[in-house]
């Protein structure tokens, strides 16, 4: 920041403006909302101004306001620019021969409704005051009831449309409203795939002075648009967020960026989960279409389950109907953003990281794992599979600790107990015997089953994996 004598005099003259009447309730909102923002001291240069747009004498000087608060021009100064940079006070200077004259305008503070979803204050707020003190704030600004009370009541009030026609597309285009343009072409709604995340939306919402084009390199437009499905963040949003991360960090850095977005994501919905967990293997990448024929074996049975439930429906099952704990699904966040595996390898993973480790996700482990597999640009569930059991004697010496293998054979303690293997991984092997003594038989039709008969079979199947 550059040095106050700089910018302001004591000489120099100040009018508060307030374009809008700031009421009680304003300043309640200054009290609870920004001032765990900028302080109590610009809260405090906030109200004198307030209280001084109402004076006849609307001039003073800056020694005035020096001698009012009992701080130095300094502070003030600095204390100025807090609000300035919050929203709360837009500065004009006229230039005179012997002093300036500086027009403070109030801006009144947001209201809440617009506060807890600007994407930027309420994310700030939330990193300041914590979880509980935001909900705090948020239910007792936002207070959610119906008008009346009683039974057999329902609203009547008549919709827009119920009363005035609608303009047909055609009279939607550019049409000018003192400088306000509406184009039907623009997307309100968050995009629903990453490919439909709109860019050009991106930079008219994006400040040139706060973030410069170079910053959007080809790495963060690939991420932003990752996050913007994964999260569902519309460009409007994403641009607050953006900003926000640039102002911490000097730059777009890809990890902050997804803390950010990820705090966004769980202020708007709570500990409801992103869309990415919930995402099964894409039928291109399956080995058999969802709507074939029953499998033929315990092998292809395995397969199919890996391919048709989500990584967030897969840990569910594996903890008979519990809910996911949030460590769990940040790791499957990073097996599938980071190592961008897809959702059935993911399940195959996950199996088997369990299985040989008494059901514990242990996160190094897993990730060393998932990165040996996005160098082998393993891509199926079958051969997701094949690559654990074939690298199975690799991945029991990552699970030992360095310090015990350089130990020599006689003082390493012997671990008798044998690990439990998934059963697709003892199971493959007699599937491709099988396979070969039955070369020469003729194909034989499989069972017609029913579907109830179908799904209690592979119930029972998965209760004794």
């Amino acid at each position: 920041m550059s040095a106050h004598w700089k910018e302001v005099l004591p000489v120099d003259q100040y009018v508060v403006v307030t374009p809008d009447p700031i009421h009680l309730l304003d300043l309640e909102r200054l009290s609870s909302l920004y001032q765990p923002l900028v302080g109590a001291l610009a809260c405090q240069l906030y109200t004198t101004l307030c209280f001084e747009s109402n004076e006849e004498d609307m001039r003073h000087s800056h020694y005035h306001l020096m001698v009012k608060t009992s701080h130095s021009l300094e502070i003030l100064f600095q204390e100025r620019k807090k609000l300035e940079a919050i929203g709360l006070l837009a500065v004009y200077k006229k230039t005179m021969s012997e002093s300036n004259i500086f027009y403070y305008e109030l801006k009144r503070p947001l209201e809440p409704e617009h506060f807890f979803s600007d994407g930027l204050l309420n994310i700030y707020l939330y990193n300041r005051v914590g979880r509980a003190d935001y909900l705090r704030l948020k239910a007792h600004f936002i207070k959610k009831h119906p008008p009346f009370d009683g039974e057999g009541i329902e609203e009547v009030t008549a919709a827009f449309n119920d009363v005035f026609t609608s303009l047909r597309p055609s009279e939607l285009k550019d049409i000018d409203l003192g400088g306000a343009f509406v184009n039907s072409e623009v997307k309100q709604s968050a995009p629903k795939l990453a490919v439909d995340f709109d860019f050009h939306q991106l930079s008219l919402h994006l400040s040139d002075v706060i973030v410069s084009k170079e910053a959007l390199t080809e790495s963060v437009k690939e991420a932003i648009e990752q996050l913007a499905y994964v999260y569902h963040v519309n460009p409007s949003i994403m641009a607050q967020i953006i900003q926000q991360a640039f102002l911490h960090t000097g730059e777009i850095d890809i990890p902050t960026l997804r803390k950010a977005v990820r705090d966004y994501f769980q202020l708007e919905n709570g500990d409801q989960l992103p869309a990415l967990s919930l995402r099964a293997q894409e039928p291109s990448g399956q080995a058999v279409p969802a709507a074939a024929s029953p499998p033929v074996n315990d092998y292809e049975a395995t397969i199919q389950l890996f391919e048709s439930l989500s990584p967030y429906e897969f840990l569910k099952r594996m903890a008979d109907g519990a809910e996911p704990v949030q460590s769990d699904l940040r790791i499957v966040e990073g097996l599938l953003f980071d190592q961008k595996l897809e959702p059935g390898v993911v399940n195959v993973l996950l199996d088997y990281t369990m299985r040989v480790n008494d059901k514990k996700l242990i996160k190094s482990y897993i990730e060393k794992i998932a990165s040996h597999w996005t160098r082998k640009k393993v891509k199926t569930v079958r051969d997701a599979m094949a690559f654990a059991k074939s690298e199975h004697k690799k991945y029991q010496e990552w699970r030992t600790p360095s310090s015990s293998r350089s130990l020599p054979q006689t003082k390493r303690q012997i671990n008798t107990r044998q690990d439990r293997l998934p059963k697709w991984m003892k199971n493959e092997q007699v599937n491709q015997v099988n396979k070969l003594n039955k070369v020469n038989e003729p194909v034989k039709k499989p069972k017609e089953t029913s579907s109830e008969e179908r799904e209690k079979w592979l119930e029972d199947f998965l209760n004794n994996l």
